[in-house]
């Protein structure tokens, strides 16, 4: 839990921020619903000319809101809404009205500009695909909420592995926001609000550009008191079997949540949610036993985990223009038997537990007609546990099984995190200048008992039955260490109205980071919106936009860096001699200079050059098309390198003059991403609604994170190649309302086969990681290891004049994956009584849903990435399911069923 004094520096540096910005300023703004967090909405209502037109009348309509404004005397108006999908209706005397869907996110304000044509007869108009013509924001932007929401699945793990599948199409990571701080998953969809991703990409707002962003609103409290209370559950006797796995112990998932949430009072809010998930899994192992006599080994392991949750908010309305939130999120994760993959055998295991805990305190002011500011603050508290089977060394064969003890043994990890955002916006009529600054704290303080039980390898079966491990890694020294780093930014953009149909959003962007020797980073943006137009109508939606952008440098390498500096923690890794099956004690092997990870005084943060082009349009006001080509240049990306590693061909001769390895952190690395990305929405009536992502991805690297190592530490372009992620994808989601009164959605995903690399399963040239590529077999010698592949012939003991084969060189399986739910809903209780004048009563106030969810409705068989070591005997074999999306990975189809009664 908090400590009494953190959680008081909390509340008063948050409330401090927030007195100091209060000043009494008029706002001609209605009052928003009870304590819910609201967006700015700002813009002109514009004649044909561009001439902006006075007095004009603004009508918003949602289904639980009703609010018409109007323009000052300049055209202008600026509004403050609760976060929410809206239609907002312009009219004015002489001019045909106009409708637009809009979306208001508490992150981002929202800024339009409104043309009017002169009217000629009188018309109806109806948007229900929102018209984002002349604004610097995506045409492949997708925001979800409410039933859109329902396409995805009810399970909260694999309603978060779906979205981050869909958002992240730019060959990084995808990255969550909630309630626009940084968190590490996607909140339960209960408590969503809003979903929006890839949203103004080029924004001097973000430190990553906006492809890959999702930006999530939570719910607040509404105005009466509803609940909700939730039982869902599958069990083997309904699922399809795991094909890896001949016999599986019995698996099942049991889930119970609810939620509640109404007024505190007047002006005020809540929203409680609670979670608990009992979950049953098996682990398939595909692997040889160790011992006397090793035979393959196919079983399912139990793996039971449970997950519990809660999550609190609060929202206050102080006035008008000033609400404050406060949200606190509970997470508690625990598993059993953890660490089974593929060919880990059983002993190898550990046990673990996770508790995150989350404190967001939000405070949005609008301080004046044209002025808006809000502070945000958030404190995350991260504890991990975890714990080993077995203590006994452990034992890795190169392509075939890891037994013994885990070679992590204990882990004790305290993280806390705390971030610090203030933002300003001002309208300037044309201009609409945002900025702001951010602040991120964090210390970890980590105790890593990691390979102090020792780890032998072998590179393959004949060597562990001949006792012949090749390398012995063990380590000692203080297992505990400390770091504390931060980052900071600042930011300025404007969102300038050059004309009707031309919108630019310059921007820069200044960050820095402590703890690395490149302190300070200049980030220029540049976004533009063109809306060319016949006749006063729209044609086509052009935008785009380029700029620089960094990548921040995470505080787990730096943690490396200072354990395995050779002081605080000694690592040695003995290549001869090796003394087995018994590890022999540390201190027998200190004359030997231990292999040490530090970070390169010459590190630079990651640099991304980035540009793209989008276009997009809406055909017949309910279909929308939009394409987006985005080309990425990644500069100065980080990788693990051994500087010391020896030189080719002088017979073991180290360049640094000592015998052990120096691995270090740099940034030698480089990236070129070509994305193409379409996507359509289209809502065919109220009852229908689609909407499909089609991705094209282009990525060479050499390259995939700071802790991948290059197979040829003086040859940086030997790994510049294919990526290890799908060349092409396609998501595609709908919902539809069925007679009797049933509701059915659906949520498709296809990703072509991704490459897979192929090693020897032997260290070539001595740098202790077991990564070295065969060579094509054009010039054998007799000291030649040969293998026929697929691939070609290839020679495991490269000879001179052999070309090495390229880095990832192996094709994976394709996938295919369908996931369905029906839905029937039930309106009970007493029926209350028709109001005077009414034609009929009003609807039952409770309900009782009965849903059936199909995960992997066509049972199909995604084989996971091939195993490429090529001395294997699964060489080229995939020996597990490839299941992103499982919500019981121990069966290859699940059956849920799913009861839920709300009031």
């Amino acid at each position: 839990m908090f400590h009494s004094r953190r959680a008081r520096c909390a509340v008063l540096l948050s409330f401090s921020s927030i007195f100091a910005l209060s000043q009494p300023g008029c706002s001609a703004q209605s009052q928003s619903p009870i304590g819910v967090a609201t967006g700015l909405v700002t813009g002109t209502v514009l004649d044909p000319s561009g001439a902006r037109i006075p007095h004009a009348t603004l009508t918003i309509h949602s289904d639980s809101l009703d609010r018409t404004a109007s323009t000052d005397s300049e055209g202008h108006f600026s509004l403050s809404l609760p976060v929410g999908t809206y239609q907002l209706t312009v009219t004015a005397r002489g001019f045909s009205a106009s409708a637009t869907a809009i979306t208001v996110d508490a992150s981002t304000p929202l800024r339009l500009s409104l043309p009017l044509a002169i009217a000629v007869r009188s018309e109806e108009v109806a948007v229900p695909i929102e018209d984002e013509s002349a604004a610097p924001s995506n045409a492949g932007a997708i925001v979800f909420s409410g039933a859109d929401l329902s396409s995805f699945s009810s399970d909260d793990a694999t309603f978060q592995k779906e979205f981050l599948a869909l958002a992240g199409s730019n060959g990084r990571p995808a990255e969550i926001y909630v309630n626009g701080l940084l968190a590490t998953r996607v909140p339960p969809r209960q408590t969503i609000r809003q979903v929006s991703i890839n949203t103004n990409p080029y924004s001097a707002a973000y430190d990553k550009i906006g492809f890959g962003r999702i930006d999530i609103t939570t719910r607040p409290g509404g105005s009466a008191l509803h609940g909700q209370l939730q039982l869902s559950g599958n069990d083997s006797a309904l699922n399809a079997r795991n094909p890896y796995a001949p016999t599986q112990p019995a698996n099942d998932t049991f889930d119970i949540l609810g939620n509640i949430n109404g007024p505190l009072g007047r002006k005020s809010s809540f929203f409680l949610y609670a979670d608990d998930t009992l979950q049953n899994f098996n682990a398939t192992i595909n692997a040889y036993t160790l011992g006397a006599n090793p035979q393959p080994l196919s079983e399912a392991v139990a793996a039971p985990q449970r997950h519990l949750q809660w999550d609190t908010r609060a929202d206050r309305q102080f006035s008008a223009s000033n609400t404050f939130t406060a949200h606190y999120v509970f997470d508690q994760a625990s598993q059993q038997n953890g660490g089974l993959t593929g060919q880990v055998l059983p002993e190898a295991a550990y046990n673990s537990g996770t508790t995150t805990q989350t404190l967001q305190l939000l405070d949005s002011q609008v301080l004046g007609p044209r002025f808006a500011s809000e502070s945000r603050l958030q404190y995350m508290r991260t504890r991990l546990n975890q714990n080993p089977l077995s203590s006994a060394p452990s034992i890795l064969i190169e392509g075939l099984t890891t037994g013994g003890g885990n070679a992590q043994q204990s882990l004790h990890d305290n993280q806390d995190t705390l971030e610090l955002q203030q933002l300003f916006s001002a309208d300037q009529g044309r201009h609409f200048i945002q900025f702001g600054a951010r602040y991120r704290l964090q210390r970890d303080a980590n105790l890593s008992t990691a390979f102090y039980n020792g780890q032998y390898i072998f590179p393959s079966l004949a060597a562990y039955q001949a006792a012949q491990p090749t390398q012995l890694t063990l380590a000692a020294g203080r297992s505990s260490a400390t770091i504390v780093t931060s980052t900071a930014a600042a930011f300025m953009q404007d969102d300038w109205h050059v004309a009707k149909t031309l919108s630019l959003e310059p921007g820069l962007r200044v960050e820095a980071q402590s703890a690395i020797p490149d302190h300070l980073d200049i980030a220029p943006r540049l976004g533009f919106a063109w809306s060319p137009d016949h006749k006063g109508k729209p044609l086509l939606n052009l935008r785009g936009g380029a700029g620089i952008f960094y990548d921040r440098f995470d505080a787990a390498n730096l943690l490396t860096s200072v354990r395995q500096n050779g002081t605080t923690q000694q690592t040695y890794l003995v290549t001869t001699s090796i003394q087995y099956p018994n590890v022999p004690p540390a201190s027998s092997l200190s004359a030997q200079p231990p292999t040490t990870y530090t970070v390169s005084p010459n590190l630079r943060s990651e640099l991304y050059y980035i540009a793209g082009i989008s276009a997009d349009r809406t055909f017949r006001r309910r279909l929308r098309i939009g394409a987006t080509y985005l080309f990425t240049d990644g500069s100065h990306q980080w990788l693990s390198q051994d500087i010391n590693a020896p030189l080719p061909g002088s017979g073991g001769l180290r360049p640094l003059g000592t015998p052990q390895n120096v691995y270090q952190f740099t940034s030698n690395g480089h990236q070129v991403v070509h994305t193409l990305d379409i996507t359509t929405r289209y809502r065919a009536s109220a009852r229908l609604y689609f909407w499909t992502d089609f991705n094209l991805q282009f990525n060479r690297t050499n390259t995939l994170g700071p802790t991948s190592f290059l197979s040829n530490p003086y040859n940086l372009q030997q790994d510049f190649g294919r990526y290890n992620g799908p060349l092409a994808s396609f998501f595609g989601g709908a919902t539809v309302q069925l007679p009797l009164q049933l509701s059915a959605d659906a949520y498709l995903a296809t990703l072509a086969g991704t490459p897979f690399n192929i090693t020897t399963g032997t260290d070539l040239n001595g740098d202790g990681i077991y990564n070295d590529r065969p060579a094509y077999a054009t010039a054998p010698t007799a000291n030649s290891v040969l293998y026929p592949t697929p691939y070609g012939t290839l020679d495991a003991n490269p000879q001179p004049g052999e070309p090495i084969i390229p880095i990832n060189a192996g094709n994976s399986p394709g996938f295919i994956y369908l996931q369905t739910a029906l839905h029937r809903a039930f309106a009970i209780g007493p029926r209350p009584e028709a109001r005077p004048g009414a034609k009929s009563s009003s609807a039952r106030p409770w309900s009782l849903t009965f849903s059936v969810e199909a995960a992997n409705l066509l049972n199909h068989n995604n084989p996971s990435p091939p195993i490429g070591v090529l001395n294997s005997p699964y060489f080229g074999q995939s020996i597990t399911l490839n299941a992103p999306f499982a919500t019981n990975p121990s069966a290859n189809r699940t059956i849920t069923l799913r009861a839920a009664f709300s009031f």
